[in-house]
Order: C-alpha cells, then structure tokens, then sequence
C-alpha cells in the first residue's frame, strides 16, 4: 500500500517536474529564435545588416509600424521584406502566445502586455463578428494594422479561447496577407512615381 503511494506520489512530481520543463522552454525559445537570426545578421555584410536593421526599427516602430516599414523596406527585394516582417511577427506572437501569463509579470514588458490585452478587449467588443468567426476572424483583424496587429492578436486569440496553435496559426496568415498586400502596394507606388515624374 505504502509503496503504491509513494509510487504515486512519484509519477506526480516528474509530471510536475515536465511541465516546469514545458513553461521554462516556451519561454526561452522565441527568445533563443531571436537571439540565433541577430547572430544571423550579424554574420552578414554590414550592407545586408544595416538594410535589416533600419527596416525591423521602422517595423517596430509603435507609430504607424508596418506602414512606416513599407517605404523604408523598398531597399529589400519584396519576397525577403514579406518573410521578415512574418518571421518577426511569428516569434512575438509565438512568444505572447505561450507565454501571455507570465509576460504580465516581467518587468518594463508587463506593462506593455496589459495595454495590449486592454486594446484586445476593446477589439473584441468593438468587432464581435471576430470572435463569431473564429480563426478567420482574426486573421482579418490581424490584416489591419490599426485595428489589431500581431501582438494585440495574438492576444485576442487567446482571450476568445483559440488554442495557441491555431491563435499563432491565425496571426501569421494574417500578417502575412497584410505583409504582401502592403509591400506590393508600395512597390506599385515607387513604381507609379518613377515613371510619372
């Protein structure tokens, strides 16, 4: 009897001990992802490095954001501007997505994850059809930079019970159509400029 308890016992802890394991790795990934693509970056031209660098700052720029980006990344060929600004979208929202609770908690990023839950709260009560709708809902909320972007997103994926798969899964579509639909647009008026001028 003793030793079915303690056996019991046992096989909690390691499931315990698992999903420490779990938490620790979501929480190290994106980061570690990060951290291996500026290492990337680093080990290429400075050209090729500069060219990136001024685009992820305009990018994350907290005004305008993908629509500042767009005029600083005609310097990139579209098909690579699209991937990075996925790619960048992808780890914040694989980040927020695995990480939502205890992103509240870290300093200095808390307080900006609270703000974004605060918007996505009010993006849910403003577009309820988002939530009606599910995944595609959210990638159409996630197309509009102005309306949700991936890191409020992500965020309302969670907030109306999507797995995080599925509320990652729905950023990236998202980001991406938006990605395309405004590089191209940009490319068009460069293109549009330079042949009328």
């Amino acid at each position: 009897m003793i030793k079915e308890i303690e056996t019991s016992v046992q096989e909690k802890v390691d499931v315990i001990r698992q999903m420490k394991m779990i938490a620790i790795a979501k929480l190290v990934i994106p980061f570690g992802l990060a951290g291996a693509t500026v290492l990337f970056f680093l080990l290429t031209s400075p050209d090729t490095y500069t060219k990136y660098a001024a685009v992820f700052i305009a990018y994350a720029s907290p005004i305008g954001g993908p629509l500042i980006a767009v005029p600083v990344g005609l310097i990139l060929p579209p098909a690579n501007f699209i991937l990075f600004v996925v790619y960048t979208d992808a780890l914040l929202a694989l980040f927020l997505v695995w990480n939502f609770d205890y992103a509240k908690k870290i300093p200095f990023l808390g307080k900006f994850v609270e703000r974004a839950e605060e918007n996505g709260e009010k993006a849910i009560k403003k577009y309820k059809w988002a939530k009606r709708f599910g995944f595609v809902g959210l990638v159409i909320l996630v197309m509009f930079p102005f309306v949700a972007g991936s890191v409020v997103g992500s965020i309302v994926g969670r907030l109306i019970g999507m797995t995080p798969l599925m509320t990652w899964l729905a950023v990236i579509t998202g980001t991406f159509i938006r990605s395309t639909i405004l590089i191209y647009s940009g490319w068009l008026i460069a293109f549009l400029v330079k042949l009328f001028l």
